[in-house]
């Protein structure tokens, strides 16, 4: 099974540009630059990453962000968690379903960390289902309690009343 990875890249030139998985949500689409050719490789899912201006995280640190964000392994953090909070200017956050290799990046980019992504566990045993099904339990009726019961006999009692009204009516 491969793990996913998310390779945390700082840009080494200012770039203004957002393109973010909630810019994409509200519709933006800004012209990227050849954010491949600076990251080294050769195919890039733009729709999967993820470039901004730290300042616009507003005082939160980056690695906060991008373990909210990505679900990373919280255990991974701790190594990359102060080089990542260190960083200034914008950076990119690629996950390794975004490329068609590990990144390697040129001179307009450094790779920061490469932090394995949160997985789910398929190791817990399950109890076994029942195959067969089994029909539906009736109530009984101490289940039920007298409130069916009562509600028949007054039933009962208000037909049979209204049957001796229209008997007496047409008989008068």
């Amino acid at each position: 099974m491969t793990v996913t990875t998310l390779h945390i890249l700082a840009l080494n030139m200012p770039v203004d540009t957002r393109h973010t998985h909630l810019t994409r949500q509200q519709g933006a689409r800004p012209d990227l630059p050849p954010l491949a050719e600076w990251i080294g490789v050769a195919d890039l899912d733009t729709d999967l990453i993820e470039m901004f201006p730290i300042e616009d995280l507003a005082g939160m640190p980056l690695s906060s962000y991008a373990e909210a964000a990505f679900e990373l392994e919280e255990d991974a953090m701790a190594e990359a968690a102060a080089r990542m909070d260190a960083l200034q200017g914008s950076v990119l956050l690629v996950p390794s379903s975004a490329v068609d290799r590990t990144p390697k990046p040129g001179a307009k980019a450094t790779l920061i960390a490469s932090l394995p992504m949160a997985r789910a566990d398929h190791a817990a045993e399950l109890p076994a289902a029942s195959l067969a099904r089994k029909p539906p339990a009736r109530a009984t009726p101490a289940e039920t309690g007298r409130a069916g019961s009562t509600g028949t006999v007054l039933l009962g009692l208000l037909l049979a009343a209204a049957l001796a009204l229209l008997i007496w009516w047409v008989l008068r």
